[in-house]
């Protein structure tokens, strides 16, 4: 029997990245990723980078206008603030908790943190070449982290204009290896100014996450097991070194219990192989 099918009788739930783990990048929730999350036999939760605004516009409609009447929570902003999504009824999308990067690591240094990122963006090594551009907001405070885009973020939906500046850069950042390069400068800059609790991690395809030690994806796993969950099955496409899903197999290889660590991350590629994931576990 599979690992999945003898652990349904225990509370178990299955954790989704977002961005190329359940969705295309940056695009909305297919219906066949809908279908498959309302078939699920044990509940589900999302873990993702982005707020709850991007959360929201890439799953959490879709997932409604697509049929879903069942409930789910949202870890957002690096699984550090906690929606709570329920179609049973009237739609309903609840605050549940939320970290503030700023108020715990205090004004001063949340503010040296944002010019460290600054000069880092006006570096001459780090000007992006035509014909990429400039669109939208470069840092964003997500309250419980900041998200660092290198062609920034429009605050509305994605256009064209948008999506063709993503591929350039995606191109290029391939070629050139210029977000690794960014990463390592700007991790070197927080050791440099005494900022250690200060954590840098790849992001989707064109973006860096911010966030305090702890205050990370591993937070929501940790949320999770303190709330009485015996097996969780964590999946995301950014499991490698520097991607924003890693902490969770840092989590997993620092587990010190007497008991195997009760946490599965499983690394995927895009949305398409969380699907065969799902029914590799017997999921489905």
């Amino acid at each position: 029997m599979n690992t999945a099918q003898k652990t349904f009788n225990a509370k178990s739930a299955v954790m989704f990245d977002v961005d190329n783990t359940l969705t295309p990048p940056r695009r909305p929730l297919e219906q066949e990723m809908a279908a498959a999350l309302k078939r699920l036999p044990i509940p589900f939760f999302l873990t993702a980078g982005s707020d709850f605004r991007l959360v929201a516009e890439q799953v959490v409609e879709p997932l409604h206008r697509f049929g879903y009447r069942g409930s789910f929570d949202a870890f957002v902003c690096n699984g550090t603030t906690r929606y709570r999504c329920d179609f049973s009824g009237e739609p309903s999308m609840k605050l549940i908790e939320r970290f503030e990067m700023r108020a715990h690591v205090g004004d001063e240094r949340f503010q040296q943190l944002v010019q460290i990122i600054e000069r880092t963006l006006a570096m001459p090594e780090f000007q992006l070449p035509l014909p990429m551009r400039i669109i939208g907001d470069r840092i964003v405070d997500r309250i419980s982290m900041i998200n660092v885009i290198p062609i920034g973020r429009p605050r509305e939906r994605l256009g064209d204009d948008a999506y063709a500046n993503r591929a350039f850069f995606k191109e290029y950042d391939e070629h050139t290896g210029f977000r690794r390069r960014l990463l390592k400068h700007l991790r070197e800059e927080c050791v440099r100014f005494s900022l250690e609790e200060i954590r840098v991690f790849l992001a989707g395809e064109t973006s860096f996450d911010v966030v305090v030690r702890g205050y990370d994806k591993s937070y929501s796993v940790r949320s999770l097991l303190d709330h009485g969950f015996e097996r969780l099955w964590f999946l995301g496409d950014a499991l490698f070194e520097g991607g924003n899903d890693a902490v969770v197999s840092d989590f997993i290889k620092g587990w010190q219990s007497a008991n195997s660590c009760p946490v599965e991350a499983i690394q995927v590629n895009d949305w398409k192989d969380t699907l065969k994931t799902l029914h590799t576990l017997k999921l489905l």
